[in-house]
């Protein structure tokens, strides 16, 4: 499943992928400027959805704490 998610991006321009230099089995994975510049906007988004969604409890430590009591 892994390498089907890298090279689907590296077909959109995402990643790079290249050989290892000492290990034939092994691929070196890299970001394009495109992949920097998509990851910069989805963690931005994320933590406007996360800022929104905890935001609405009032005090977002209380229900960290809360979720955090629940998994355990």
């Amino acid at each position: 499943m892994t390498s089907q998610v890298l090279r689907a991006l590296e077909r959109k321009g995402l990643v790079v992928r290249s050989s290892h230099p000492t290990d034939s089995r092994a691929r070196e994975l890299g970001v394009t400027p495109e992949g920097e510049e998509l990851a910069r906007t989805a963690v931005t988004a994320v933590e406007a959805a996360d800022g929104e969604f905890f935001g609405a409890t009032g005090d977002r430590h209380a229900m960290l704490d809360l979720l955090r009591s629940l998994a355990e």
